[in-house]
């Protein structure tokens, strides 16, 4: 399952990357993604403080190589990029609509990678 757990550094990525960044300098990263809306700072940073925490997760199964969580992390995927979907469509504001390409994109790649992984175990 090799393929999947470089997928996963995708999401890693830009879980810890957007995470500081919404923690340490809100106001830039609203700048850095065209944000139109306007964004209580505390909230925020708990954003950036959430993004981080999960961006801790993800490496840390990429760290294990906790094969056995790989499906559960695309399950746990689903719910975020259908709620990214709904506050876009609700806002069209441009910042949620790159949250969600970003995501979806990470999803797509881990889910192409896990089932080309899988096909190889199964034969």
């Amino acid at each position: 399952m090799e393929r999947t757990r470089r997928s996963l550094y995708f999401a890693a990525g830009y879980l810890f990357f957007g995470g500081t960044g919404f923690l340490l300098a809100p106001g830039l990263m609203l700048d850095v993604l065209f944000a139109e809306g306007i964004y209580s700072s505390v909230t925020l940073r708990l954003l950036g403080a959430l993004m981080l925490a999960l961006g801790i997760v993800v490496s840390g199964v990429i760290e294990k190589g906790a094969e056995s969580l790989y499906l559960r992390m695309l399950y746990a995927e689903i719910p975020v990029v259908a709620c990214l979907g709904y506050v876009y469509w609700d806002s069209l504001d441009l910042i949620w609509l790159i949250a969600l390409t970003v995501t979806l994109a990470g999803w797509l790649y881990t889910a192409a990678a896990y089932l080309l992984d899988r096909r190889r175990v199964l034969r």
